[in-house]
């Protein structure tokens, strides 16, 4: 038989192309050859049906005929055996219209081969946008949540940051320092957003040096067509950095989406809104030839921010001598200590600046006199509303990002060079105790350069391969400062220093660190049998890693070219060879229809120079999915590891003196339970439940130095326990979607046995999105979080403050969709009811060096132009 039908093809193949020669000329009209091949499909004139489609694919047919063209060869195929020629057509169908789904004219075989290639594309669209799962979000072997771009416009969003508060899991402490915002999550709290991994199409954007996501306003929400966040250790796939999850960002794929009719497509948004906030943000894609498509996207986002200097911590104003107080007293045995290490009674025997107070001749207490205070004012004036190097002593955030990027695709690869910049004001990290600003001081700038070409190949409907190469320049600017000063103020000068007249300092410290990386990834599917599909891969990364910033003082604000490693202790020079490679592997098996059984491993060597690193790390995940009727059930195990950065390693601050290049990665084992019940059409309910255990925790620890000087420095301190419960609810109808989530979180850690710092116990939000009419539509999106425990009782923060009030808060957006063709309006308001609301600060938040509070954002508007012009 089998040589029967080879031969059958044989001659169908010449019968075509004897038929082709002589249709050479002939009319493509598809309204007549396409129901004639229709009706010679179904009286099995099947090599017609070749001679009238196949000429005309190339030359006369609109995009939509060779849809129908190829779904009719497909069945054709299909009705000679020749189910690879079948699939080939299919794919074919898939790239002209990705949304393609078969009629009830559709044939049972071509219904079921379809279905298969569309899972099977949909799984390595999943794996080039460095999602490596399968296409159902909700059968993965994770808790996984997507936000779409329609969310980002119902919503009203204008930066990826402010979609992190409508999610679960995350407790965020927005600062507007040299980090625009932090976020815990899981309860994980860490002294940066170096325990998650994000992703752009592939490309890593955490900090080579910090590991740190540096998420602000520079990316552009125009390019993205969803947002896909992975909860939970993904070091199985991912490797390092993915230790309580992952955030994946994927971009439009204007090769697919760009029709035959329109070959130009323009989108994006404009706004201006409170704080002399305004933004442009918007891609032009073009669309050269039918597999070739080119996109450049941009955006320049400036803002004058919310003006601090009502608060205390951030107020420049001159000071008064009520501002001082006791704060230069000294008591008891540090008060004799001063007053003979300074000689102040032999220098200064009959000052009227201060006080001592005396107990059987010893003294016990030295205090400022009103008239010391006096004078303390006086001297801190020429610093506190006045002018250093130059410039007004003033607060400023000023923020000033922009992000361009150009992406070229074609059918199976695409090359992406991205570039972004952020300027933005440092100060509000901190405090007037420890730092001053004008308009070019206290500022911190990262400048990010990428280059990536990624290759994707559909070998057949049962291989898959992809490549991904990029390469990554990360860069602190040597603009970065952060002024200090010495002054009565914050204590740096003391009572002796006011006797003697001394007048406040300042000073600053140009800062500049460049770190460079090559990684390639190389991953394929494979699909042996119906049900089992492999997924593993080779991923290599060569990489230069600067350990300490170069620094330069007043004068030369040109680190890169005239300073000097700061503080550097340590042989072999401030930069760092460094080589990782790991290979991963993770199979599902579709035991019967029900249930899913999924295992992976990860195997990770690293090596420093020639014999530091961590050297061998294995991650596991396992994991069974049991899915009936409206119920789909999950169990996961998995484990991930987190290296210590190369900032904690190396790296050294004025208040953190000792590196510790031997630090051990960080470890983490969690189990997890979630349910997704869908009860009816327009309601879908999920719960998940997680229990992680954590190791080796890295946190700054308190330590003498040998010549008894107190500082910090990065170990490995913690066990911690963290267990949670996550939900979510939706509700969606023709013209009203609400939705919601939960979160519990119970962090302990377990070497003090007390609380984790900063940590809601719960919080909740609820959105509710509603249509009018076909053009105007409201958004209201409400957010609770509960009290939050910090400083004295709890575990990671020195906070003076030990409990931050729960805040409710209500956000809204009004958008008239196309006031003319594919533009709108939008109208937003962030915190509608003008809540006066704090959260902790980040690290230690001593309020001393660092703020123990961020004051957020009060109401604020915005209005919009957006556009979607094809």
């Amino acid at each position: 038989m089998g040589k029967y039908l080879q031969l059958f093809r044989i001659i169908v193949t010449v019968a075509v192309c004897f038929q082709a020669a002589f249709s050479y000329g002939q009319s493509c009209d598809e309204s007549v050859n396409i129901p004639d091949a229709e009706k010679k499909y179904a009286t099995g004139n099947f090599d017609d049906v070749f001679g009238l489609l196949i000429p005309c694919l190339t030359t006369g047919f609109s995009s939509d005929a060779k849809v129908q063209a190829h779904k009719i060869l497909a069945m054709t195929y299909l009705a000679l055996d020749s189910t690879r020629q079948a699939a080939e057509a299919i794919q074919n169908i898939l790239t002209l219209n990705p949304n393609f789904d078969p009629d009830f004219l559709a044939s049972p075989q071509f219904r079921e081969l379809f279905v298969r290639i569309k899972d099977s594309q949909e799984r390595i669209v999943q794996i080039t946008s460095v999602s490596k799962r399968a296409e159902n979000v909700l059968k993965v072997p994770a808790t996984v949540i997507v936000i779409t771009e329609k969310d980002f416009i119902k919503r009203g969003y204008q930066n990826l940051e402010q979609l992190l508060h409508d999610l679960s899991g995350f407790d965020i402490a927005k600062g507007n320092g040299p980090g625009y915002s932090n976020f815990y999550t899981r309860g994980y709290r860490s002294t940066s957003n170096d325990r998650m991994l994000m992703l752009i199409d592939g490309v890593e954007e955490n900090d080579l040096a910090s590991d740190n996501i540096p998420i602000s306003r520079q990316y552009p929400l125009s390019e993205v067509e969803r947002v896909e966040v992975v909860y939970g250790p993904a070091s199985t796939l991912y490797g390092n950095n993915a230790f309580t999850g992952v955030i994946n960002i994927i971009t439009k794929k204007y090769r697919e989406i760009i029709d035959g009719n329109s070959k130009v497509r323009f989108n994006g948004q404009t706004r201006y809104g409170t704080w002399n906030t305004r933004y442009f943000d918007g891609t032009v894609a073009v669309k050269i030839k039918e597999d070739v498509a080119v996109s450049v996207t941009g955006r320049l986002f400036e803002s004058n921010e919310m003006n601090l200097s009502k608060y205390p911590e951030w107020n420049f104003d001159a000071r008064t001598p009520t501002d001082y107080g006791s704060r230069l007293d000294r008591t008891e045995t540090d008060a004799v200590n001063y007053i003979n290490s300074t000689q102040l009674l032999t220098k200064y025997p009959n000052s009227d600046l201060f006080n001592i107070e005396y107990a059987n001749g010893i003294p016990t207490a030295l205090r400022l006199t009103a008239k010391g205070a006096e004078k303390a004012a006086g001297l801190d004036n020429r610093l506190f509303n006045s002018t250093a190097f130059g410039q007004p002593v003033e607060f400023n955030d000023f923020s000033k990002d922009w992000y361009l990027k150009t992406k070229i695709e074609f059918k199976e690869f695409a090359i992406a060079v991205t570039n972004w910049k952020t300027d933005e004001g440092a100060l509000p990290w901190y405090t007037n105790l420890s730092r001053i600003s004008t308009s070019e001081l206290a500022r911190w700038i990262t400048y990010y350069r990428s280059f990536a070409v990624t290759y994707n190949k559909v070998i057949n409907d049962k291989f898959q391969i992809l490549n991904l190469s990029s390469y990554r320049l990360h860069e602190i600017d040597g603009g970065t400062n952060l002024p200090s000063y010495r002054g009565y103020y914050n204590k740096g000068l003391g009572i002796a220093d006011l006797a003697a007249g001394t007048g406040p300092t300042y000073s600053t410290t140009y800062n500049y660190r460049v770190s460079n990386q090559f990684r390639n990834e190389f991953r394929a599917l494979w699909s042996p049998l119906l049900n089992l599909d492999i997924n593993g891969g080779i991923e290599y990364r060569n990489s230069i890693i600067q350990g300490n910033y170069v620094a330069s003082g007043v004068g030369n604000p040109n680190p890169e070219e005239l300073g000097l490693p700061v503080n550097i202790n340590f042989p072999g020079g401030n930069n760092f060879r460094v080589f990782d490679i790991g290979i991963y592997a993770q199979a599902t098996y579709r035991y019967t229809e029900s249930l899913s059984l999924v295992g992976g491993l990860r195997v990770d060597n690293n090596r420093v120079r020639k014999s530091g690193g961590y050297g061998m790390a294995a991650n596991p995940r396992l994991s069974a999915i049991y899915s009936k009727g409206n119920f789909i059930f999950k169990v996961i195990y998995a484990e991930a590891f987190k290296d210590a950065s190369y900032l904690q390693k190396y790296a050294t601050t004025a208040d953190r003196l000792l590196n510790n290049p031997t630090l051990q990665p960080e470890k983490v084992r969690n189990v997890e339970f979630s349910l997704y019940y869908k009860p009816m059409k327009d309601v879908n309910i999920s719960i998940a439940a997680y229990r992680a255990n954590y190791s080796n925790a890295v946190g700054l620890a308190s330590v003498i130095m040998e010549n008894g000087t107190k500082t910090s420095q990065f170990q490995g301190i913690g066990r911690q326990r963290i267990w949670g419960i996550q939900a979510e609810a939706n509700y969606q109808k023709e013209r009203l979607n609400v939705w919601s989530n939960f979160t519990y979180t119970n962090p302990l850690d377990l070497t003090s046995d007390l609380r984790i710092s900063d940590i809601a116990d719960f919080s909740f939000n609820i959105g509710a999105n509603y249509q009018f009419t076909k053009s105007l539509r409201l958004n209201l999106t409400s957010h609770y979080v509960g009290a939050r425990k910090t400083g004295a009782g709890t575990y990671g923060s020195r906070n003076p403050i030990q409990l931050f009030d729960p805040y409710f808060i209500v956000d809204g957006a009004l958008t008239y969709h196309d006031v003319i063709k594919g533009v709108s309006l939008q109208a937003t308001s962030y915190n509608l009811l003008n809540k006066e609301y704090f959260v902790p600060g980040i690290r230690e938040a001593d309020n001393i060096v660092g703020a123990s509070r961020f004051p957020q954002e009060r109401r604020n508007f915005s209005f919009g132009v957006l556009f979607d012009i094809k």
